[in-house]
């Protein structure tokens, strides 16, 4: 009778255990993903569906596919995504997100079963000296093993453990929103380098026109020295001008290579350099307003929404230090068993009840008081993150109109320059103009296109900065600022 009792306990007491947990943990993983089907772009705009799919979530284990025995063509577009891809940076703020996941997981599991087993061999007897019994001796020896299982589990902590949860699933959510900052300001930089290469290949066009330019002019002063119309010091000032021309383009050479090296790293791919660029300056006039952009700035920037949700985790934090004076209230059950000894004893004990862990009144107290300043202090950061953001979309919105009129007043330069090299030109073909008149409108000509590409390059970059700012792709409009048929 006595054995049957002892597994019919055991068995109750395994099937209650199983049903709590698996209670429990539904319990917990409704909490933990109740609102987390909001909308939540990974990759801002373009990555949304990574979200929807969870197939074509990122692979952090992805094997980079771009080899030098293969040439690609990329686009602006096609180095986001590939930079989005394999961008290292990228790949740690993801992981960085995966482990604040888990540790929601970790706090929920104060409400899952808590079990303890162990076997234990005892040798145990009583021995007597002379004194009790002549000659001394012992009265029984035995050896036993002692099986023995117990588990607890809490049922119920007065909202200690969901306000701990709920602070931990809200630095949860303010990694995501890290993750998308981090997102944020690779896009910008992958557009700074895209627009850097660009300019760089621009620069090297315009250097190898004015290589081009001086092998015609040393042309032209070596016929003119040899018929007599010329002296000699248009012929070393025209081959000066040469050398020099020809040392700029292989610094110009230099640059582009540099700002394709980092491209590649931007990319994540930094020894691939088989590949060229399909996408040339913007000139798009932009759509946004200062107002519009503000709002929009406010509504979806990554660092102002991991700011905000800091300030939940600070509240949720200050929550849980408040209900650390309650109690927890809890079940309790284990079971012994002394096998192979004379005696053969069991144990078995059930129970709930209501109890304090190593409560310290004192120090809950100061917790509290730091859980309040922590509070105090994410709020100022976010205050203080909204100030800044404030402050970066006008600054850059200023920056993308003053640009704007630089690329106008660039054009117009470019052009006079233009009509003044043609002179000169002319002039010295003629016989009438000298070398130095003809370097001057060289110079001229070659420092205003230069501006030229400057200034575009400038507008790009300030109407990326403004993307970053905002968090959102800025709308461009179908109108450009100016019309530029003939390349420069």
């Amino acid at each position: 009778m006595m054995r049957f009792n002892k597994i019919k306990f055991l068995v109750g007491l395994i099937i209650f255990g199983v049903v709590t947990l698996s209670s429990n943990f539904a319990y917990a993983i409704v909490e933990v993903d109740k609102k987390n089907n909001v909308k939540q772009e990974r990759h801002i705009i373009k990555l949304k569906k990574h979200k929807k799919n969870k197939n074509q979530k990122i692979d952090l284990n992805a094997q980079k596919e771009y080899t030098n025995n293969v040439h690609s063509v990329f686009s602006l577009a096609d180095c986001v995504n590939v930079a989005i891809k394999y961008n290292p940076a990228i790949r740690a703020y993801l992981c960085d997100e995966e482990v604040y996941k888990s540790k929601i997981g970790q706090a929920w599991a104060n409400f899952f079963p808590v079990i303890s087993a162990g076997i234990d061999i005892q040798r145990g007897g009583q021995t007597y000296s002379k004194n009790v019994i002549p000659y001394g001796g012992s009265q029984y020896a035995t050896t036993g093993y002692l099986p023995n299982i117990s588990g607890e589990m809490l049922l119920f902590d007065f909202g200690k453990t969901k306000a701990t949860a709920d602070m931990v699933k809200r630095m949860y959510e303010a990694k995501q929103a890290d993750t998308k900052e981090t997102i944020n300001s690779v896009i910008y930089n992958i557009k700074t380098t895209y627009y850097n290469v660009l300019f760089a290949q621009a620069q090297v066009h315009v250097y190898e026109d004015t290589v081009k330019d001086y092998e015609l002019q040393l042309t032209q002063a070596w016929g003119f020295y040899k018929i007599g119309k010329k002296a000699k010091i248009d012929v070393v000032t025209a081959e000066y001008n040469l050398g020099k021309a020809q040392l700029n383009l292989v610094k110009a050479k230099s640059v582009l290579e540099i700002a394709l090296v980092q491209l590649s790293r931007i990319m994540g791919i930094p020894e691939y350099t088989n590949y060229e660029l399909s996408d040339k300056l913007l000139l798009n006039d932009y759509k946004n307003d200062i107002e519009s952009a503000l709002t929009t700035a406010f509504d979806v920037r990554p660092e102002l929404i991991s700011a905000r949700k800091n300030v939940d985790a600070a509240k949720m934090n200050l929550r849980a230090r408040r209900r650390d004076f309650t109690p927890d209230l809890g079940i309790f059950a284990g079971y012994g068993n002394q096998l192979g000894n004379k005696y053969n004893m069991y144990s078995a004990q059930f129970g709930a009840g209501l109890n304090y862990s190593n409560l310290n009144l004192m120090r809950v107290k100061k917790e509290i008081d730091e859980a309040k300043a922590s509070l105090r202090k994410s709020e100022a950061e976010y205050e203080d993150a909204k100030l800044t953001v404030y402050l970066n979309v006008k600054k850059n919105y200023i920056d993308l109109q003053t640009a704007k009129q630089e690329i106008l007043i660039a054009k117009l330069a470019l052009d006079q320059a233009k009509e003044q090299y043609r002179q000169v030109t002319g002039r010295y073909k003629a016989g009438v103009g000298d070398a130095i008149e003809l370097k001057d409108g060289e110079n001229t000509y070659l420092n205003a296109r230069l501006d030229f590409y400057n200034a575009m390059l400038n507008y790009n970059v300030a109407a990326a900065s403004l993307e970053k700012e905002i968090g959102l792709p800025i709308k461009f409009s179908d109108e450009l600022i100016l019309d530029i048929r003939e390349h420069y």
